[in-house]
């Protein structure tokens, strides 16, 4: 009977471990600072990326900040309300097995954007790091340098990133 005790506990204890691993591993992708996300110039890059992506005619558009897949603020996506297509926090689509991101409540497929890494390069302009997950693997990932034009968040270009030695991507 104690062997069964002590086998159980050990079960709960490796489990348990195990758990807190998985909870405080370094690789663990953390929530999004939404300060760092939720601005002017998010809200002008994003309108740029979905002009130029409209010529696709994708039927909505997803959007996520950070590694970790933050949903945006109600009231920062309140700053799309009215567009034609549609964009909406990612956690109203879900992604079908052959990589389709399609919305829950529609049905419509969409284009998933997702906002990795903003870096301010001097004042009024930042290069933001832009993840695509439907692109191919190696050619998912964007750089855009973006302006404050007088008030309107402009993009001034866009380049693949670039992954470095240490398999951090490089804006």
């Amino acid at each position: 009977m104690k062997k069964i005790v002590l086998i159980m506990l050990l079960a709960v204890l490796v489990v348990a471990g195990g758990g807190g691993w998985w909870l405080y591993s370094p690789h663990d992708p953390r929530r999004a600072n939404m300060v760092e996300f939720e601005s002017d110039m998010t809200a002008g890059l994003l309108r740029g990326i979905i002009q130029d992506l409209d010529a696709d005619q994708p039927k909505a558009y997803f959007v996520a900040f950070g590694e970790a897949r933050t949903e945006p603020s109600r009231l920062f996506m309140a700053r799309f309300a009215g567009h034609n297509p549609p964009v909406r926090g990612i956690s109203s689509s879900f992604t079908t097995r052959n990589g389709q991101v399609v919305e829950t409540a529609r049905a419509r497929t969409g284009v998933f954007i997702q906002i990795l890494y903003c870096k301010q390069v001097t004042p009024g302009t930042f290069d933001v790091l832009v993840l695509f997950p439907k692109l191919p693997e190696g050619e998912n990932r964007f750089t855009y340098r973006v302006f404050d034009k007088g008030g309107v968040w402009t993009i001034l270009r866009r380049a693949p990133a670039i992954k470095g030695a240490g398999g951090r991507w490089w804006i």
